[in-house]
């Protein structure tokens, strides 16, 4: 395994799929999450419950984490912010992270704030201001704005890698975000959750990793008759409702086609896949669509990009 100090140095860009999943629990993935890595900038995009863990498993460098940036405010992409910031700051963490997010986020982080208050003094209290440094406790939320529907704004740059933030189509979550990470000529894009729309081409456009969030439809229907038979409409009822603010496989396979991608990592993938047969049937078709590499996002999936 890469040393951490190696990782955060060594000139590449690193990223490390720590949540692939969608809101329904199972023992395959937990919800979203990315982690992005390159010359000491340790960032993430979501942090859905059960994500942080993940970080640890993979032995990332937890006390470098400067920035969180999240896609929109639905549990699945918020849910592990508290245990994000407590424990980096309790494994090393001696700066403030930086939570980016559509307007709305500052609601958030001060209610993780909040439910954390008490754990924050006990663990001051219990080591000392020298071992937990109370200004690195407590988070900073920093409101992305955009002028318009297609804009797509700078709102990170450290050391070289940028991340550029756009809005995506999620109604009625509004807004919502994508992000576009840039790293010595290496693109990564991270759709979030959305529809596919002509703006979301244009900002995906020749991504080296295209990071797309999916559900199968057939799969939910099939899901849906089965709830119905049981009378429990008010499942079946957002299970339906669900299909009108994501894309599918397929659909995926044709942003990456017209955003002309090298490669294309479903992610968020719904409903769960806990059998081989179950991913032959959520990627049926998709590579007819898409001619470029496809992967089915998994947890704890690692991805590096050299220079160019």
């Amino acid at each position: 395994m890469m040393s951490q100090d190696k990782i955060l140095r060594d000139g590449k860009l690193h990223i490390f799929i720590l949540g692939s999943g969608g809101p329904m629990n199972n023992n395959i993935r937990v919800a979203s999450s990315i982690a992005v890595i390159a010359d000491e900038q340790f960032i993430l995009f979501d942090i859905g419950p059960g994500t942080y863990r993940n970080a640890d498993i993979l032995r990332l460098p937890v006390a470098n984490l400067n920035a969180i940036f999240l896609t929109h405010f639905h549990s699945d992409h918020i849910s592990d912010l508290g245990e994000a910031n407590m424990m980096s700051w309790a494994n090393g963490r001696e700066k403030v992270i930086e939570i980016y997010g559509p307007k709305g986020v500052e609601q958030v982080v001060n209610g993780f704030i909040m439910a954390y208050k008490l754990d924050t003094e006990y663990r001051i209290a219990h080591h000392g201001r020298d071992t937990m440094i109370p200004e690195a406790g407590t988070p900073i939320s920093k409101t992305i704005e955009l002028q318009n529907t297609n804009e797509r704004k700078l709102v990170f740059d450290k050391n070289g890698l940028k991340v550029y933030a756009f809005e995506v189509d999620h109604n009625p979550v509004n807004p919502a975000l994508g992000y576009r990470i840039e790293y010595e000529g290496n693109i990564v894009v991270i759709t979030g959750d959305t529809i596919k729309t002509e703006n979301l081409v244009k900002h995906c456009a020749k991504a080296d990793l295209l990071f797309c969030e999916a559900i199968s439809y057939e799969m939910l229907n099939n899901l849906i008759s089965g709830v119905k038979k049981l009378k429990l409409d008010r499942i079946a009822k957002i299970l339906t409702d669900i299909q009108d603010y994501h894309m599918e496989p397929k659909v995926a396979a044709e942003l990456a086609t017209e955003a002309n991608v090298k490669k294309l990592i479903i992610v968020h993938i719904t409903p769960p896949l806990t059998n081989v047969n179950a991913e032959k049937i959520y990627l049926q078709g998709i590579d007819e669509i898409f001619k470029g590499e496809i992967i089915l996002g998994k947890d704890l999936m690692k991805f590096k990009l050299d220079p160019k």
